[in-house]
């Protein structure tokens, strides 16, 4: 990085950082096919004020479009932060991409950030400052910078005055993959994220971490600026994944018998509700807002996917308090 340094005739703002020497805290960006938004996050994070050592490391989880380009493009620009790619694409999947660069990365702790977030000013900062204190953190989540109104009705605010808990056992704090901090003793001790998971990785990590003794701590002077899906059927489709892995979650860690009648009867008044829906809304002559159809597209995503991961990991639906 110092030779670089040198060839480009770059000012240096932190001092100069040699591959293999231990940082204080290394960035990572698990990243597939992330042009369209990529430049926003690096934007967001190239001009973070801190005195110590980091590195940005991009885990490209194999994506095709100029992602890779868009990052050495920036690391060719901004030399006095050490930026670099780790190649991460031999099987598809966040958890992975992470897994595969975080030991290749020179970081005590580690950020993780989403390809298609931003963060504020002194988010590096307040997440340093919050890493010297605590093993494992979580910044605040601002919903209203990166979204249009009519995909906030969708979802419920989450991490924007504190921690999720999880639904059910253990009944721990849980906090979005993209917001969170750890040292790498968190890391090495959890094994790193289950790839079983194909989106809630960050959860179980929060489950287990809890289990292993480590305490999240909520950062509310650090924020990130969550993007939501904008397109329905994208909106869909995460809704479904979210709760198939819940199913999952539900397996490991609270099973309910899958033959309680219960929950299998709410889920099914619950599915004919939406199907009700959409064909009262196909019979009006006006079409719903695109803020309902958001809503709609959610629930029955998520009622869909409970549907198959009850089926899929053989427990019953959740109850409808959680």
């Amino acid at each position: 990085m110092a030779r670089r340094n040198e060839i480009l005739g770059r000012p240096r703002v932190n001092p100069p950082i040699s591959r293999g020497e231990m940082l204080d805290i290394s960035v990572i960006i698990a990243c597939f096919n992330g042009a369209a938004t990529l430049p926003e996050t690096l934007d967001s994070l190239v001009t973070q004020q801190w005195s110590r050592p980091w590195e940005i490391v991009l885990a490209d989880n194999g994506s095709t479009d100029a992602s890779v380009a868009i990052f050495e493009d920036y690391a060719r620009r901004h030399p006095e932060i050490g930026m670099r790619v780790v190649e991460a694409g031999q099987r598809k999947g966040k958890a992975y991409a992470l897994n595969t660069a975080i030991p290749a990365a020179d970081g005590r702790a580690l950020l993780v950030v989403d390809a298609d977030d931003t963060v504020a000013p002194g988010w590096l900062a307040a997440m340093g400052a919050g890493l010297d204190r605590h093993a494992f953190v979580a910044a605040r989540m601002d919903i209203r910078a990166l979204n249009p109104d009519w995909t906030l009705a969708q979802r419920r605010q989450a991490q924007e005055h504190g921690l999720g808990r999880l639904p059910h056992a253990p009944d721990c704090p849980q906090a979005a993959g993209a917001t969170q901090g750890f040292r790498r003793e968190v890391f090495d001790t959890l094994g790193g994220f289950d790839t079983a998971f194909t989106c809630l990785d960050d959860i179980d990590f929060c489950v287990r971490a809890y289990l292993a003794g480590f305490t999240l701590q909520f950062v509310p002077e650090a924020v990130v600026n969550y993007r939501f899906r904008d397109d329905l059927a994208g909106i869909y489709r995460q809704g479904y994944a979210y709760s198939y892995d819940r199913a999952l979650l539900r397996r490991r860690y609270a099973p309910e018998p899958m033959l309680a009648p219960g929950p299998w009867l709410a889920l099914g008044r619950r599915i004919a509700r939406l199907q009700l829906r959409r064909l009262a809304w196909a019979l009006r002559r006006q079409p719903p807002s695109l803020s309902e159809q958001a809503r709609f597209h959610r629930n029955l995503g998520y009622a869909m996917g409970q549907l198959s991961g009850a089926l899929a990991f053989r427990v019953a639906p959740p109850r409808p308090s959680a």
